[in-house]
């Protein structure tokens, strides 16, 4: 308990932060979003072949699961998140509207009147009258449907990674408890020693991942950069096609090719020997991404995929 009371000062910033940046960062993604949906088609397909190119090994898992996506039905899916969101908002509105109803005309709002508890089980009411559970229930089984068809998927593309991280994980669980394991028995309490076996596999498989995922975007990077490279090259043909400025085809001229395996080999070199750097400016915008390729990479290694009888389910 002594350790967990010490973590709290840091769960609050934690928390207080998420509180203060989230929403910021949520309408400044968002914002972004926008802005790439009103440029030009073809400026905004050569804009994603250069972020494939120089970026989509780091983030290959999320960009499968994208292609993923978009060929099971994605339309479907987003108009379910929509629902959610329209959802979300009849609640915000009512409880904004509950937060200055004054029931006993005293001046001060009711909900200012109240103790933390009943204002929890005020708003919990709230919630419960003002949704609609058939839209709800209905969207969160299509979403989650969707997400375990979409990790079938993956399943299959990364099928060689998921093998080399268990093997991987197998091979290094016995080796840290040898190593490990005598030293936390010595040192942890005698309560807390049932946690010593759990943390050490969770450890293994964290490792083994960790490994695993990095042999895999090296594959990753290469593909992604030439491939990026010649979606980017074709697009910037396009655009000058566009202008009058030039009148052969992509099968008339070797330029796209030039222009795309070159740009392949930059963002080989960029993310092998750079790291894949983001740009400081750019660096918020890609920490959802960031989540989410760590949160697919790991259900993806240590987490089952349902059988296509258990999706329809």
């Amino acid at each position: 308990a002594k350790y967990i009371s010490k973590l709290a000062p840091f769960v609050g910033v934690l928390g207080a932060g998420c509180e203060v940046v989230g929403p910021q960062l949520l309408k400044l993604c968002y914002g972004v979003y926008l802005l790439y949906q009103h440029l030009p088609k073809t400026a905004a397909k050569g804009l994603s072949g250069l972020g494939v190119c120089y970026f989509g090994g780091k983030y290959a898992v999320s960009i499968a699961a994208t292609e993923a996506f978009w060929s099971t039905g994605g339309s479907r899916v987003l108009k379910d998140l929509q629902d959610l969101v329209d959802q979300a908002n009849e609640v915000r509105n009512a409880s904004l509207k509950d937060d200055e109803e004054d029931a006993d005309n005293d001046g001060v709002a009711d909900v200012k009147q109240i103790n933390a508890k009943q204002l929890a089980s005020r708003k919990t009411s709230l919630v419960l009258k003002t949704i609609d559970t058939e839209i709800v229930s209905r969207a969160c089984h299509n979403l989650w449907t969707a997400y375990m068809g979409i990790l079938t998927v993956l399943k299959f593309k990364f099928a060689r990674t998921v093998a080399l991280a268990e093997s991987i994980g197998n091979t290094l669980r016995p080796t840290i408890a040898k190593v490990a394991g005598p030293t936390l028995v010595s040192l942890a309490p005698p309560d807390y020693r049932k946690w010593i076996s759990p943390s050490i596999n969770i450890l293994a498989k964290l490792v083994a991942g960790y490994i695993a995922w990095k042999v895999q975007q090296l594959t990753s990077t290469v593909q992604s950069a030439f491939c990026g490279g010649m979606i980017a090259s074709r697009a910037l043909l396009e655009l000058l096609r566009q202008q009058k400025l030039m009148v052969s085809s992509d099968d008339e001229t070797y330029l796209d090719e030039a222009i795309g395996w070159t740009l392949g080999a930059s963002g080989i070199y960029v993310q092998l020997f750079k790291g894949g750097p983001v740009p400081y400016f750019m660096t918020p915008l890609f920490w959802p991404l960031d989540f989410i390729e760590a949160v697919l990479k790991w259900n993806l290694t240590w987490i089952e995929a349902p059988t296509q009888k258990e999706i329809s389910a």
